[in-house]
């Protein structure tokens, strides 16, 4: 058992690994072949998804260890496992910036569709963090004993502050010290995600592209967002990520760059960029930010790290991976506060710990898988049916608005 024991250090890969082939072997056995997106242009790029995902969740199962004995949401383990939260969450906003510059550089030549967009990403965010909201919102009214801490009015406007993806906002909910932690607190990147889609109107006129609709209410948004910028509480070093996957999708629509990166040793030049970022910075420099939009550029252009990006495992891992990044925190909380007894809790050794994750893991992508099943995939189905019902609203309130000027003319 010292043996074993040495091998589950936080320091080192074992744990890590492990879970990761955990992942990926559940995921080969709860997502169906059908919910698979079938292999397209960037499959390499989406099969990074679900790695950046179980990453997130290692990170903070190594937060619990402190929290389980002593309530102190407080990291102090090695790089390595700081890295695999804070650089998957870099490279989850490159991906944002990689996708949406390609939805960018394509409306140049053909119109965009804004309305279709934000329907899109409004279905595809929303619903299912609703979901984990009100759960949230359950959990810590049992914890407290269905007792109102606060005043009715306090309790509405954090209520508000959640479920506006706490833009306003992370307060604490009914006096509930950490409460948070239900998510294991990976709801400061949403503020991120939608600031970054508010401005894309913005952004779409500076390069040029050709749009659907009247643009004057998109880019009033977008220009609200510029100049409210303070009231997010963002960090402005965090926004470079989107910046550096602008930057990978204008090389992968070069043929000249296109062709460049996807050279001889392509493969080994992503694993070493991401084995340099994740072992060697602690923060956000401009040196780790260029790394990873080279390791982010180089799998754009086709580099699949030996076939394992496009696996059949690990696109079905990239599936459910905004499951995997929300839900991850509810598992791991639920386990630890209502199945496992305290005491027992409190005095887990660093292996012990280690193999009740082991044991989490699957039932984690098992939630996840039935959470794309039932609630993910309605909603971005029904997509295109709340931006047909937009449009509608919209059109008619362009018509009622010539409508006088039409009778003037007649």
């Amino acid at each position: 058992m010292t043996a074993f024991s040495t091998l589950l250090t936080a320091s080192g890969l074992i744990p890590a690994l492990l879970i990761v082939l955990l992942a990926l072997g559940s995921a080969r056995l709860f997502v169906s072949k059908k919910q698979i997106p079938m292999n397209h242009e960037f499959a390499s790029v989406d099969g990074l998804r679900g790695f950046l995902a179980i990453g997130v969740f290692i990170h903070h199962a190594i937060f619990w260890i402190s929290f389980a004995k002593n309530q102190n949401w407080t990291f102090t383990m090695g790089r390595l496992y700081y890295n695999l939260g804070r650089n998957s969450v870099n490279l989850f906003f490159m991906l944002t910036g990689f996708l949406f510059t390609l939805k960018l550089l394509e409306a140049r030549s053909r119109e965009l569709d804004w309305i279709k967009v934000y329907s899109s990403r409004l279905m595809r965010l929303t619903p299912l963090y609703l979901c984990v909201c009100l759960l949230m919102f359950v959990m810590l009214a049992i914890n407290s004993h269905f007792v109102a801490r606060e005043s009715i009015e306090a309790l509405v406007i954090e209520a508000r502050d959640w479920l506006l993806f706490t833009i306003p906002g992370r307060p604490d909910i009914n006096a509930e010290p950490n409460s948070q932690i239900f998510m294991a607190g990976v709801i400061w990147t949403l503020p991120y995600e939608w600031y970054f889609y508010l401005t894309l109107p913005l952004l779409g006129l500076i390069m040029g592209i050709r749009q659907r609709t009247n643009s004057g209410i998109w880019l009033t948004i977008a220009a609200l967002a510029i100049v409210t910028y303070s009231s997010w509480h963002l960090d402005y070093m965090l926004l470079f990520n989107f910046l550096g996957g602008a930057i990978a999708a204008t090389a992968v629509r070069s043929p000249v760059t296109r062709s460049t990166l996807i050279g001889r040793g392509a493969n080994l030049v992503v694993i070493g960029c991401l084995v340099v970022s994740y072992a060697c910075f602690d923060t956000l420099t401009l040196s780790n930010l260029l790394i990873l939009t080279l390791a982010l550029s180089v799998i754009a252009c086709g580099a699949d790290v030996f076939g394992l990006l496009t696996s059949r495992a690990a696109r079905g891992l990239s599936t459910i991976s905004y499951g995997i990044y929300l839900l991850h925190g509810v598992v791991i909380y639920v386990f630890m506060s209502y199945v496992m007894p305290g005491d027992v809790r409190s005095s887990l050794t660093l292996t012990q710990h280690w193999l009740y994750i082991f044991m989490l893991t699957p039932i984690l992508v098992l939630v996840a898988s039935l959470s794309w099943r039932f609630i993910e995939a309605p909603a971005i189905r029904a997509a295109p049916r709340l931006a047909a019902w937009i449009r509608n609203v919209y059109e008619r309130g362009e018509s009622s608005n010539s409508l006088p000027k039409d009778a003037s003319n007649s």
